[in-house]
């Protein structure tokens, strides 16, 4: 996954087989110990100690990295914390994110942290989790697949206790005193120990040592390479050592030949329509005839994928051990395709046992070894690969052994191991697999456990499995060149689709049985509902990274042919956070989706969606204190809404906009702005507008008994007042009197101010509010007591304590204001006065700092 954070280590067994590179573990365990030169020059560094493992994509690093740390977890009571900095497909994570997400692993180990306010800068977030890291005292951080050394700069703790282990395919030179360990293949012993491990229990290594030897050096003794070889020779028990060797050889032959055959073409064809100017095949050529995927139910054709794959049924992956399959994308046939005579010698009925020719289509040479065309870098974006931040090639011995096991496959699950390249963050379970290959779950979990065995897939435990780092490119290579875009585009859209609808379950779960949510639920397949939301919320927890990296990818991948889809994610996702985690937990990933739907509104030029996204991103900052910034969002957001004709989008855009300016304390600002959105909701008929400028009079009233207006605050109070008793609202006309009551108190009209008290206290008990009423009689006690009236406030008093139950209520420094009107927690920003595409959104209903310390001082 893009990041990943795990509990405490401890030392004991390995959980995963672990094969030779003592020399290397003695290594790094005197590395910690050493002393650097800038120690023994009097000037140590600042941070911790860093160690580095360097090496090519396979030789075993990450695995190295995770042995090391197990072995030595004892020494560091603090834990182990892991966090890998390359996404999927190259692109380095964000330092922001990155530390995000090792801050909320502290969280769940009981460390007391900080968290900074969604939207906060990179040095912000990486500061305080270098602090975080200090204060949890001796622990591990394992960052994996760093791209360059300012990541591992950026969040090395500052502390002597601590220790990173890093790695990277290369040296990092800007990280100081840096120990390195380099690695290369195992020695020999280990390599064939390894691959007699994956063979199985067949004896046909130890029979033949000198042959294991020679094919361990044929895979480079790379541990990936052997995982793959052993694997693939243990799916074939007839096979001699020789055999796996011999078949190795054609592929690395037939790659380091440049031998092509042009792909099968449909009869009346032309081949020079599947070429590029260049000569090589365009991507998908040998497919058949290209179309573009159906949706319903969506403007521009983007939206929800018709597909009935969640049924359990068959699908049509053929048995891979089927020899008459045919490959349409490598345009070639299991028996058809022949590897040359003179290459196999005298072993004739090698193909036939094996279903492996070694010739390869034009596409497998753009794809893999010998491929001509440029790599994609880590932003995106083709071109040469061009250091610091350049892909690595994989070695040749894990190219030639990978593209032996994938031709070893019959066509469709070829064609499902390919689509793993779409899969969010490099994670896979069987509903994403199933949606990918366009098959019944079923048997997408049976092809996993298939790729499990044949070492294309690593297993996280029950359902879940993981591409791996070294064969994602591998696989996106693959993809490109043996599947037409709009295929590609099409699986990825089944998948975000099946993503969506179990997401929206998962929020479903958590409704009351009957709802309406909770009868759509009912109709899902079985394998997407949620029975309890204790396990949604675990579905939820355990996939998230990969839900927000397929969140990410949807909108800079697809090139806006799935952005209705990216929002609709966005949105389901959203709802899942709000029911499942706490506002302050989620906002800082809901700040990144909102900006996410901002990208994808101005690339469709949709300025209603703009507004929406705006309005929550302002939002997000109001509720953190950045009114400044609040307030340009805001300002764009009513543009936006103008321009897309959004009434109810506008309205709220001023109206967060009073809210930003009464928490600046500019009152008349806050005033003017109020006041433009009431006009714009008195325009309106609807109830939502009608209770919304109810409201709108109350927080008008409000900003002006802050700013001592008090005939102002009186007229909009009175207002609110009338606008409640029209709405038959009984319990926010109580309030919204027994605010004009207050106000008249502080115009030095205590007459008055009883008497409406008195009028507010009649209100409250026709309305049965019996909370309320008993902060009512607390009120109208002391402004009897104010004009002297103290057998009355007696009265009053003692009616307050029979409500409560002879407890003396704490009303705090005055009574709760109708909903909306100035505090925060009244009214959902997320009813109908909210213009949010996605819920989540904080509202503008903040009560102003002034006015607290109005009501304080009145008190």
């Amino acid at each position: 996954m893009t990041h990943q954070a795990v509990e405490p280590t401890t030392a004991g067994p390995s959980p995963h087989p672990f094969t030779g590179r003592e020399r290397e573990l003695g290594a790094l365990c005197d590395d910690i110990v050493s002393v650097g030169l800038h120690t023994l020059a009097g000037q140590p560094l600042p941070h911790c100690r860093v160690l580095l493992i360097a090496g090519a994509p396979g030789s075993g690093r990450t695995a190295l990295a995770e042995e090391f740390v197990r072995r030595i977890a004892d020494r560091y009571p603090g834990g182990v914390l892991r966090a890998r900095l390359t996404e999927s497909g190259g692109t380095p994570v964000p330092g922001e994110r990155a530390a995000r997400d090792l801050l909320a692993a502290l969280a769940r180990l009981g460390t007391a942290v900080s968290v900074p306010p969604p939207g906060a800068d990179d040095e912000t977030v990486t500061a305080t989790l270098r602090d975080a890291l200090a204060r949890r005292g001796r622990l591990v951080l394992l960052l994996d697949d760093v791209a360059h050394a300012d990541q591992v700069l950026d969040l090395a703790p500052e502390s002597r206790d601590c220790l990173v282990v890093a790695v990277s395919a290369g040296p990092l030179t800007g990280v100081p005193d840096v120990r390195p360990c380099t690695l290369g293949g195992l020695d020999r012993a280990s390599a064939v120990a390894m691959l007699a491990r994956y063979a199985g229990s067949a004896p046909r290594i130890t029979v033949d040592p000198r042959g294991a030897e020679v094919l361990a050096e044929r895979c480079g003794d790379l541990p990936a390479a052997l995982t793959l070889m052993g694997g693939w020779f243990g799916a074939h028990p007839k096979l001699s050592v020789l055999d796996a060797t011999r078949a190795l050889d054609a592929v690395a032959g037939a790659a380091g030949s440049g031998e092509q055959e042009p792909p099968a073409e449909a009869e009346g064809e032309d081949p020079a329509k599947d070429e590029d100017p260049s000569g090589r095949p365009r991507p998908g050529a040998g497919h058949g005839p290209s179309g573009a995927y159906r949706t319903s139910g969506t403007a521009g054709g983007h939206g929800v994928v018709s597909e009935d794959a969640d049924e359990d049924e068959d699908d049509g992956l053929e048995d891979p051990d089927d020899g008459d399959s045919t490959d349409r994308a490598g345009g070639r046939t299991a028996r058809g395709d022949r590897v040359d005579r003179a290459a196999r010698g005298d072993h004739r009925d090698f193909e036939r046992r094996t279903g492996h020719t070694g010739r390869t289509s034009r596409a497998d040479h753009g794809s893999l070894a010998g491929r001509s065309g440029p790599w994609v870098d880590r932003d995106g974006e083709d071109g040469p690969a061009a250091p610091p931040r350049a892909r690595t090639r994989p070695p040749a011995p894990l190219v030639h052994t990978f593209r032996l096991v994938h031709d070893s496959l019959a066509t469709a699950p070829a064609r499902l191991l390919r689509l793993l390249a779409l899969a969010p963050a490099g994670f896979v379970d069987p509903q994403i697999a199933s949606a990918l290959g366009g098959c019944s779950v079923s048997t997408a979990h049976a092809a996993l456990d298939r790729f499990v065995r044949l070492g294309l897939l690593r297993t996280l435990g029950g359902d879940r499995y993981q591409v791996p780092g070294c064969l994602d490119p591998l696989l996106r290579a693959e993809l490109a060149a043996r599947e037409r875009p709009a295929d590609t585009l099409l699986a990825r859209a089944r998948m975000l689709e099946r993503l969506v609808r179990q997401l929206q379950a998962c929020r479903a779960v958590c409704e009351p049985a009957g709802s309406p949510a909770r009868n759509r639920m009912a109709e899902l397949p079985h394998g997407l509902r949620f029975t309890h939301p204790a396990g949604a919320r675990a579905w939820l927890e355990t996939r998230r990274p990969a839900l927000l990296a397929a969140t990410r990818t949807a909108v800079t991948e697809s090139q806006g042919a799935l952005d209705t889809l990216a929002r609709r994610l966005v949105s389901a996702l959203a709802r899942a956070f709000d029911a499942h985690r706490e506002p302050e937990e989620a906002a800082p990933e809901l700040y990144r989706l909102h900006e996410l739907v901002l990208r994808v509104a101005e690339r469709g030029r949709m300025p209603r969606e703009r507004a929406a996204a705006l309005l929550n991103l302002g939002d997000l900052d109001a509720r953190n204190d950045r009114f400044e910034q609040a307030l340009v969002r805001y300002r764009t957001a009513l543009d936006a809404a103008r321009e897309g004709g959004d009434e109810q989008a506008a309205g709220r855009a001023m109206e967060s906009l009073g809210a930003c300016y009464a928490e600046l304390e500019e009152w008349e600002r806050a005033a003017d702005w109020y006041g433009r959105a009431l006009e714009a909701r008195l325009a309106q008929d609807r109830r939502a507008d009608q209770e919304a400028a109810a409201r709108l009079h109350g927080r008008i009233g409000t900003v002006h008994a802050c700013a001592g207006s008090w005939e102002e605050a009186l007229r909009a109070w009175r207002a609110a007042a009338a606008a409640f008793r029209r709405l038959h609202d009984p319990a926010d006309h109580a309030r919204a009197l027994a605010e004009v009551a207050r106000v008249q108190q502080h115009a030095e009209r205590p007459q008055e101010a009883l008497r409406t008290f008195k009028q507010a206290l009649a209100v409250a008990y026709r309305a049965g509010e019996e909370g309320l009423a008993a902060a009512l009689e607390l009120r109208t006690a002391e402004a009897a007591e104010r004009v002297g009236e103290l057998r009355a406030a007696r009265r009053h008093r003692a009616a307050a304590r029979r409500l409560l139950g002879g407890g003396e209520p704490d009303t705090g420094p005055g009574l709760p204001l109708p909903r909306g009107a100035g505090r925060k927690g009244h009214g959902d920003p997320r009813g109908p006065h909210s213009h949010s595409a996605e819920p989540g959104g904080a509202g503008p209903g903040r009560a102003p700092r002034g006015y607290a310390a109005h009501r304080e001082r009145d008190r």
